[in-house]
Formats: structure tokens, sequence, C-alpha cells
């Protein structure tokens, strides 16, 4: 099927105050037939999604966006210097020959462009996590569905074979009943001093810091704050980085969606320098059907719950599902059960005073609940843009559609709710709301800096 035969046109409706000029775009056919596509966010995540869209053979790279000049420049350089270059997204999305766009901007912009995207008539591509709070992530679900885009997150793992088959294996009771699952990312630095408080500075010349701080408070130009993610206007650490990875493998295994409770401990802990989320953390959530779930973090230590010693490029990071059969480990290299033992007993004729003088025990045996298996690792992210690609034709909802990745980031966000309100949180997955803590309720939200505005924030 070509373009002519699957794209839909979609009539813009007034969402964005800030993209005004996008409220009338709209696809168009072009003469080559090729679905263009433009890349919002050229950093490092960026350029990994261009090159798996540019290998895809009906895709052509028609637009490159960054605030910052030499990443705008190095993401054109790999099209072969054939994509349009842009410092404002709104002026890829008024593009009529702009088809799909891929998010790949720091996470504090997630929503607004994904939102302004779909009501410009743009299927969207965009980076986990899909949001920097909770109620944006619920606006970016209606806003899908609202325009009848297709959206899909970057939740690789949902596309990559060993995964499926890991979690086929759960589904069928192979591990039997989990109650417990644990995900974590334990890295070891030997550098306390991490950043260091770099004073505050003139910006760049070829990076535009007002457009960079976009929705977020205006603040003076600092380096360290183009490392967003440890800072809590921009992002969430690596709850909110690693774990909606770990966390929404958790959920597709075992079926689960909204925890009841959630909380945490933990703080910056190990590094001297002036980020502000936590490098140590650990969040407990509570899910429906007795089922708990634990994440944690470090920094100073790589040894991981299943006893991997962090040597890989990741450190030791990964799942593990623990049930009454065996247990599940999985991570991007692959996946492996290990069987519950059971014990059992059988008469001996010597006492037991002589039984357990013989190291013997009472005659003690034990058999596998559950046969041993072991998967290597399979290709992720490519499978990832091409499902995207055929939902683009089929319009059906992609593996990792937004109402999916929105369901596995809210916990990580009300997990550093919980962590900086010192609560344990009770949560209404249904309203999205916590009913014992007014507090934390005005922390599911954000204020946006003029004039970036999404309708329907305040509520």
């Amino acid at each position: 099927m070509n373009r002519r035969g699957f794209l839909k046109r979609a009539a813009a409706a007034p969402v964005l105050s800030a993209t005004a000029a996008a409220q009338t775009a709209g696809t168009t056919v072009s003469a080559n037939d090729k679905i263009g596509v433009g890349i919002i966010g050229c950093g490092g995540m960026g350029r990994m999604d261009l090159t798996d869209f540019q290998r895809q053979p009906e895709i052509e790279i028609r637009a490159v966006c960054d605030v910052f000049r030499p990443a705008v420049e190095q993401a054109r350089g790999m099209t072969g210097n054939k994509a349009d270059t842009y410092g404002d997204f709104r002026r890829v999305l008024e593009r009529r020959d702009i088809d799909a766009v891929v998010v790949a901007t720091p996470d504090h912009w997630h929503a607004l462009i994904m939102i302004a995207a779909c009501q410009a008539g743009k299927d969207v591509y965009v980076e986990k996590p899909i949001s920097h709070n909770v109620r944006e992530g619920r606006l970016m679900v209606e806003a899908a569905r609202r325009h009848g885009r297709v959206v899909q997150v970057g939740i690789q793992q949902r596309s990559g074979a060993h995964f499926q088959r890991a979690v086929q294996a759960v589904e069928s009771g192979r591990i039997g009943t989990v109650h417990f699952a644990q995900c974590w990312n334990h890295n070891y630095s030997s550098d306390r001093k991490g950043m260091g408080f770099p004073a505050d500075s003139e910006s760049p010349a070829d990076l535009d810091w007002d457009m960079w701080l976009g929705p977020a408070p205006k603040v003076p130009y600092n380096s360290a704050r183009r490392n967003f993610r440890v800072f809590w206007d921009y992002a969430g650490g690596e709850l909110t980085n690693w774990c909606v990875h770990l966390l929404d493998v958790v959920h597709w295994a075992l079926h689960l969606e909204e925890p009841q409770t959630v909380a945490s401990s933990g703080g910056k802990w190990f590094f001297d320098d002036c980020r502000e989320c936590a490098d140590t953390q650990e969040v407990i959530w509570e899910y429906p059907g007795n089922v708990l779930v634990r994440y944690s973090t470090l920094a100073h230590n790589s040894f991981g719950p299943n006893g991997h010693p962090g040597n890989k490029s990741f450190g030791s990071y990964g799942v593990m599902l623990q049930g009454t059969k065996g247990t599940m480990f999985i991570d991007r290299a692959g996946y492996e059960i290990t069987p519950q033992m059971a014990m059992h007993s059988e008469k001996v004729s010597a006492g037991s005073r002589e039984a357990y003088d013989d190291l013997v025990g009472f005659g003690n045996y034990f058999t596998a609940e559950t046969m041993a298996e072991k998967g290597a690792t399979s290709m992720q992210h490519q499978p990832h843009v091409r499902n995207f690609l055929e939902c683009m034709k089929t319009r059906q909802h992609p593996v990792g559609d937004i109402e999916i990745g929105h369901k596995s980031t809210a916990p990580c966000l009300i997990g550093n709710i919980a962590l900086r309100t010192g609560m344990k949180l009770k949560w209404d997955g249904k309203a999205e709301k916590f009913t014992n803590s007014p507090e934390a309720n005005l922390m599911l939200t954000r204020q946006y800096r003029a004039p970036w505005r999404i309708e329907g924030m305040a509520s």
C-alpha cells in the first residue's frame, strides 16, 4: 500500500495557543509517494531514531529540528544534507509534506510538541517518558484519540522477540503466580564530584536557551542544566529515565495498569554536585491482585539483585519476576527462567543425629517446579520503528501505544512525588489523583511559562 492509500488528513483544532500557525496544517501527497518524517530533537536518541527511520525504504527525512545548532547540522549531515533544518518545531509542523514526527527532545517538551503534532494532523513517535507530569500524559492520550493519530512511545522492548517470548512464558503460567517483581539500575561511579557546581553564564551563541527552557521556569543559562535528566524542572532522574522501560515490562507480563499505593525513600546521597534528582532511591508500588513491585537505583555500587556485578555498559539492570514456580530474569541481552526448587524428604535408617553429623539431613531432595529456559537478545528498536510505520498504514494502535506509555510512565512520576513528599501515597488510578494528600495532588501538573500553554493543564 502506498502513501496515497493510507495517509489520512486530520482537521486541526485549537489545542495549543502557542501553535496557531500549525492549526491549519495537514498532510498532502508528494510526487514520489514517500512518507515525510521530521526529527524534533537531534541529540543522541534523536539521531538514533533518525538512523533507524532512514533505513525504512518508504521513509524520507525531510526536516530536522533542534535548538542547538551543531546538533541539527549533524543530523542534517546524516541525511546526506537533504533535510531542511529548523530551530523551532512549529515550522516543522506547518509543512504539509511532513506526515510524521519523532519527538526526542528533553522530557519537559514531549507533551507540548506531541499534542501540537496531533493537532496538525501528524502521526507521532515520542520518546519515553512521555511526559514531565501525570496531567500532561493524560492530555497526550486524549489528543491522540481526539485527532485519530497513531502515536508510538519509544518503549521499544515491546518489539523485541526475546521480550515477547519471555512475556508469553509468564502469561502461560511457566513461573506460576507472581506476587513480587523487582527492577533496578545499579551503576558505579568513582567520581563523587559529578557535574560540580558550574556558575551561571551567558548561553552559547549556537544555542537558543529560551527555546530550550520552553514551558519550564525561566532561569539563567547553566551548562549543568543541559544534563536535563537530573533536574526536577525537566525530568525525574533514573526513575523516569530507565525505570519506565523496566516497569513497562512488568506491566506487560503481569497485565498490570495502575498501582494502589506508592512509597519511596532515598535522595542525593552520593554525588556532591548541583543535581536535584535522587542518585540513590527505592520505590515500592502495591498493585491489585497482591503484587508488590520494587525499583532501586544506585550510583555507588553496581551489584544487582540477580547477582550480576554490573560489568556491562548499563551497569547492572533488568527485571526479575518471582513466581510460585520460578523466577524470570530479563534485560535487553536476553532472558532466563530459574526453576523454584521444592523440597521433599524420604525416610532414612540413621537417626537424626547421625544424619546431621553426616551432613545429609533427613534424606532431603529437591525437584524443579518448572523447566529452566534461556534466550539471547533480539533486535528491538528497528522493529519498533517498523511497527509504527505499519500502524500508520492500518491505523491500528501500535505495540507501544500512547495509552500504554502513559500507564508505564505515571507510576514513575508518582514515585518521585512520594519521595519528595516523604509520604506513602494512595493512588486512584482511574481518577489519576491521590486520595490521601492534597499536597501531592498539586504535583500532578505544572504551571507553564508564557507563552506556552496546553489547554486542560489547569484541570
